[in-house]
């Protein structure tokens, strides 16, 4: 947790948050996932790694899941996770097409909204080429209105159980 932390104020626009998600945040942002279909999951700023452990646990022996992680000493611990479906790759998610050419689903833990409006939009058409279902938390709705004109339909799911409270978001196209 303090490896987080000492992140966040190093780099607090980028980490968007003070302390890790929380299991309970993991286990929603999993639940929308058909894990049966989904043979290539792609992860956006998976930090130390609590959505990716869940997706792990839930996912289908031959699927692939590909942590797309820019902060170089998150990328080392995550490669400490030893699962051959796991492919940890320091990479930007506004070249995200570069990296990845298909995913059956996109799950992120960006701060979106931290991100500046040209960004943002970048980062969801780069989502939008690749995947027909996303998956994005964020601590407040506020990055709603750049979502509905990537993705206009979405369901909303509330966790109180995270510090702070956040909303998972469900989209498809």
């Amino acid at each position: 947790m303090w490896h987080f932390i000492s992140q966040f104020f190093k780099s607090p626009l980028q980490t968007g948050a003070v302390l890790p998600s929380s299991p309970l945040l993991a286990k929603a942002m999993a639940k929308s996932i058909n894990f049966k279909k989904a043979k290539v999951i792609v992860e956006l700023g998976p930090g130390t790694g609590v959505i990716t452990k869940e997706l792990l646990a839930r996912m289908q022996k031959d699927a692939r899941l590909i942590a797309v992680e820019i902060n170089r000493k998150f990328c080392k611990g995550l490669k400490a996770i030893k699962d051959p479906r796991l492919k940890v790759v320091k990479g930007d998610a506004r070249s995200l097409s570069r990296i990845v050419r298909q995913a059956d689903v996109v799950v992120s833990g960006l701060p979106l909204v931290s991100f500046g409006e040209k960004d943002h939009h970048k980062v969801l058409g780069e989502i939008k080429k690749i995947a027909k279902h996303y998956v994005q938390f964020h601590y407040s709705p506020l990055g709603e209105a750049q979502l509905k004109q990537h993705f206009p339909k979405f369901k909303r799911a509330f966790v109180v159980a995270n510090v702070p409270p956040a909303i998972v978001y469900s989209a498809k196209r």
